[in-house]
């Protein structure tokens, strides 16, 4: 029998053990692939200000993208109260109270949060082309009855077999006061013609509308709507300034929600006097 050091067990154990050890040919290269993690981890350390300022960057492009296209909100959203933005009014159709008068002066021109009033920049596209109703479309003005400022009453009568240029504006409306003078050219250059301007004040007394009007003053005539009733007929007036033109036989022929197009209006306002 072999003893513990016999040499021939020795070889005899060497080679069962040897037949007992796994192949390791498929097994991955744990050592290699974890070499190269620690590489690239040493190369390109996790830095959150860098995921911060990646956030940061990609916000300032969508708003700049946003503010090219027009989806970021602008001024106004079409009612009177977004048209008080640049002006404080001196009054409002609800009657929530005057406060003082805004500095009389006529704006040489507008800027992009003026023009329109209220109506959003989208809403605002200068029309190429006069827009008139179709003489068969056009439906009878209302009727409406309302205080001069001359004295007595201004009435849609008034102004049979004339062009009306009917304006609904307000002192503390900027767009407004831009209109203006040019209506006050029109009234120059057309009376003789036939057309009449009329402008409607939406204030809440005669008292801020003649303040308004002695620092500048027309020479057309003005009335005033002072209360829901007076405004009633008109229907809802939600945007200042807006603005009818109304045909030799009483009929709405154009309405302008906003400042107007100056060359769109006085093309209308000639084709009117012309039919």
């Amino acid at each position: 029998m072999a003893t513990h050091d016999d040499p021939d067990l020795e070889r005899w154990v060497d080679a069962r053990m040897a037949a007992l050890d796994p192949d390791r040919t498929g097994e991955p290269e744990t050592e290699g692939a974890l070499a190269q993690l620690r590489v690239r981890a040493t190369a390109t350390p996790y830095r959150p200000v860098h995921a911060w300022l990646m956030a940061a960057g990609a916000a300032a492009l969508l708003i700049a993208v946003l503010a090219t296209v027009g989806g970021l909100p602008q001024n106004g959203s079409g009612d009177l109260a977004d048209s008080r933005e640049h002006d404080p009014p001196s009054r409002s159709l609800a009657g929530d109270g005057a406060l003082a008068p805004p500095a009389y002066e006529w704006p040489s021109r507008p800027s992009d949060q003026e023009v329109g009033s209220g109506v959003a920049l989208s809403a605002r596209a200068r029309a190429s082309a006069p827009r008139l109703v179709p003489v068969a479309q056009r439906a009878e003005a209302t009727g409406f009855t309302l205080p001069a400022m001359e004295g007595g009453n201004a009435t849609l009568a008034d102004y049979a077999g004339r062009v009306l240029l009917l304006n609904f504006w307000a002192t503390w409306c900027r767009p407004c006061r831009i209109e203006m003078p040019w209506f006050l050219e029109f009234q120059d250059a057309f009376a003789e013609r036939g057309l009449a301007v009329l402008g409607v004040s939406v204030d809440d007394d005669w008292d801020v509308v003649r303040a308004f009007l002695e620092q500048s003053p027309v020479d057309y005539r003005v009335a005033l709507a002072d209360t829901a009733d007076r405004l009633a007929p008109f229907g809802p007036i939600t945007v200042l300034p807006t603005t009818w033109l109304v045909d030799r036989q009483g009929r709405l022929a154009a309405t302008h929600v906003g400042l107007v197009d100056r060359a769109v209006l006085e093309s209308e306002i000639q084709q009117l006097l012309d039919e």
